[in-house]
């Protein structure tokens, strides 16, 4: 089988694999209890690597979704390598390519809304964030300075690991990782944040 694929679908095809397989994982650590905000929150801590502009709402998102996260690009990468692979030969390559291309972000999108859609089934309810105040919590997307836009937090609230949107009155951005204390609630899900000392 592998004699017989041109280069071009040998590239697609270990793509697919590859991404298919670590997707495989993360869904299982996700069941375990695993996810992004645990497993992998150490390892760039302790790389040290600046994800702020990754994770910066207007780039990441559209309309309120995560679509550059580890998930949505594997997703991308999974749905759209063999995609590109199982056409690749009845189509042209570029043609093949484009339809990968397609599907992948149809993929990426539609994985988006289902976390996000997830993520407010777990946030709403009987979560009350009145008793958030004076508890700190910790950037996860950048809070922009002078409530010029919203951030994300995660925080430990009623047993549950949240991510929860922040403001903040401080005169700098609140930049990912950085650890924040409650102040107020700006409305019954948002939060007003300011750095700890």
């Amino acid at each position: 089988m592998w004699d017989n694929m041109t280069v071009f679908q040998q590239t697609f095809f270990v793509i697919a694999i590859v991404s298919t397989v670590l997707m495989i994982v993360l869904i299982i650590m996700m069941f375990i209890g695993m996810d992004e905000a645990d497993g992998f929150d150490t390892t760039i801590d302790d790389l040290d690597i600046n994800v702020d502009s990754i994770n910066d709402e207007p780039i990441s998102g559209i309309g309120g979704l995560k679509i550059l996260s580890i998930r949505g690009v594997l997703a991308f990468l999974s749905i759209g390598g063999w995609t590109t692979y199982i056409l690749s030969d009845t189509l042209q390559y570029w043609l093949a390519s484009l339809f990968g291309f397609i599907a992948g972000s149809i993929a990426a999108v539609l994985l988006a809304y289902a976390l996000n859609a997830a993520m407010k089934l777990e946030s709403s309810g009987n979560l009350d964030y009145r008793g958030t105040v004076g508890k700190t919590a910790m950037v996860y997307i950048r809070v922009p300075a002078q409530r010029k836009g919203r951030g994300k937090v995660i925080m430990n609230h009623q047993g549950k690991t949240l991510e929860v949107d922040a403001l903040t009155d401080e005169n700098e951005d609140l930049l990912r990782n950085t650890k924040v204390i409650v102040d107020s609630l700006e409305d019954d899900s948002t939060l007003l944040v300011r750095k700890t000392n």
